[in-house]
């Protein structure tokens, strides 16, 4: 199978990739270093700025605004944001898979017809709502609860790691309903900061310091009945399906990461020199730049197979955590040794390769855990469950 981008996909590549040299990268390398979290205003100029190239909206059609990118373009224009920024990467996610897509899929016709429109443009920034302080991986254990109370939910319950939710105009949240007959279900529901009331704190982290991660907390939050998304009951399925979209994206995030890595790092042993020529020339260097960039090809292949085989209305649980997996582990390892090549200044900021490793480090927990991810392998190669 061939996974190599079409000339078109290479073309918007590098209109992305100048674009985001020039006008994003100076921006984000700065705030990020000075200011730490975005904040609303920086988070949604940047947004908007990119949605001519595609980012935030461009998988949508262009009946609902969007560009109507295939997958694989998408993936290319996440790859190059993260050689920019990790944490604007992530928090891109948050848009064009976590929010904008599944409102398109999902979304009611009178919430699209309200909320659709200024959230392809950028106006609006989307978070969601799922993990909590017990219930991670086990996403089934969430005791967020919905009670119907007229024409109004009434939301009660914590959520934690909610990327940009301190930020976000509207929060896609799954917890608990039941029917008539008592039985417990999973139901997502679009909460808008403007008419609903809920309390955000932000939870410091070692890196994608740019993009928050948020707790929550609902306390006797009203929610119009209208404002449910997707299936009433559903909601659990349909989040676990956005997971598997956002698995690929962290695997395309972390190659992004690791190229950037080992372009500083290649850069770096070419100019760098120690007893009287350049530490390029060291054969031991030479041995991690090379491991580095087959570690490299090879996550590139597991990316390109994903992002492709979605364009094909294919791609499955597991390729999507093997990608996951594969990806987010070699990232940690191709950036430290980024900073093995850079040496001591490898642990300093006048380097960037410190903050790729910490970024790196960090890609390995949202939408579950490497260990997580190798028992969804497991049972799917095996038919085996190995989850309690």
């Amino acid at each position: 199978m061939d996974f190599k981008p079409t000339v078109e996909q290479e073309l918007l590549r590098k209109a992305a990739r100048d674009f985001l040299k020039k006008e994003v990268a100076p921006l984000v390398i700065e705030y990020e270093r000075k200011q730490g979290t975005y904040s609303k205003e920086f988070a949604r100029g940047l947004l908007q700025k990119m949605v001519p190239f595609g980012y935030v909206s461009g998988i949508l059609p262009e009946e609902a605004g969007g560009v109507g990118l295939d997958f694989l373009s998408y993936g290319l224009l996440l790859e190059e944001l993260a050689r920019v920024s990790a944490s604007l990467a992530i928090l891109e996610v948050g848009q064009s898979i976590v929010t904008r897509y599944t409102m398109y899929k999902s979304g009611s016709r009178e919430l699209k017809a309200k909320y659709l429109e200024p959230m392809v443009s950028g106006e609006l920034i989307g978070a969601h709502a799922l993990t909590e302080p017990d219930a991670g991986s086990a996403v089934r254990d969430i005791t967020t609860t919905a009670v119907l109370d007229g024409d109004e939910y009434v939301i009660n319950g914590t959520k934690c790691w909610s990327t940009g939710g301190d930020i976000a105009d509207i929060l896609f949240v799954t917890a608990i309903t039941r029917d008539q007959e008592a039985k417990k279900n999973y139901t997502t529901f679009l909460v808008d900061r403007k008419q609903s009331t809920f309390t955000t704190s932000i939870i410091h982290k070692l890196g994608l310091r740019g993009a928050s991660s948020v707790e929550i907390v609902f306390n006797n939050c009203r929610v119009p009945k209208e404002n449910i998304i997707g299936i009433p009951g559903h909601g659990l399925d349909e989040a676990l399906e956005s997971i598997g979209l956002g698995r690929l994206s962290m695997a395309t995030i972390a190659l992004g990461i690791a190229e950037e890595a080992l372009e500083k790092s290649i850069e770096y042993a070419t100019r760098r020199k120690q007893f009287g020529r350049p530490i390029g020339k060291f054969q031991l260097v030479q041995e991690l730049i090379a491991e580095m960039a087959t570690e490299i090809e090879c996550a590139r292949l597991l990316v390109y197979k994903g992002w492709s085989m979605l364009s094909e209305g294919q791609g499955s649980s597991l390729d999507f955590s093997m990608a996951k997996y594969f990806c987010t582990e070699m990232a940690i390892r191709v950036t430290s040794k980024a900073i093995e090549i850079h040496g001591a200044y490898g642990l300093s900021e006048e380097y960037p390769v410190e903050r790729y490793f910490r970024d790196a480090r960090c890609l390995a927990f949202p939408d579950a855990t490497s260990e997580i991810q190798k028992l969804i392998i497991g049972r799917e190669l095996l038919g085996m469950q190995a989850f309690v």
